[in-house]
């Protein structure tokens, strides 16, 4: 900020202040050129991956519909959609049921009296198949 002297060099001549207004445009012009990158760079955008729609000309049927559904009886029984598998049976079946029906997750329901480590053992052996994604039942189905 600058000071002039008003006119006359009178005892009572008081400087005048004067604002000096370019340091001022440059700061507020850099700032601008700051936000005006910035907010191109904070636009986020995202890549959507759709499935690419298969074209079949006949209905699928009721079997390649239904899921693959792992169930755990009270008794101890390992069943995949109501067959009796044993345990040295599970990773390769399920992975074969899952082919079949172009599928990539298998449904998992124990019965409430099945112990924890029964149930657990049957996800590993469903796990060390390569499945993937295994989801667990809320409703019981298992009686």
């Amino acid at each position: 900020m600058g000071m002039s002297p008003t006119g006359g060099g009178g005892r009572n001549a008081r400087p005048n202040p004067v604002i000096n207004i370019t340091p001022l445009v440059d700061v507020v012009l850099v700032v601008l050129i700051i936000f005006m990158i910035v907010t191109t760079m904070m636009t986020r955008t995202f890549a959507l991956n759709l499935p690419k729609e298969e074209k079949k000309d006949a209905a699928p049927s009721d079997n390649d519909m239904k899921p693959v559904v792992l169930t755990v009886d009270k008794a101890g029984v390992i069943r995949a959609n109501q067959t009796v598998l044993t345990k040295l049976e599970v990773k390769d079946r399920v992975i074969r049921m899952l082919a079949a029906k172009n599928q990539k997750t298998v449904f998992f329901d124990a019965h409430d009296q099945v112990s924890y480590a029964t149930a657990v053992e049957v996800i590993d052996l469903v796990r060390a198949g390569g499945v993937k994604s295994i989801a667990m039942l809320t409703e019981p189905i298992v009686k």
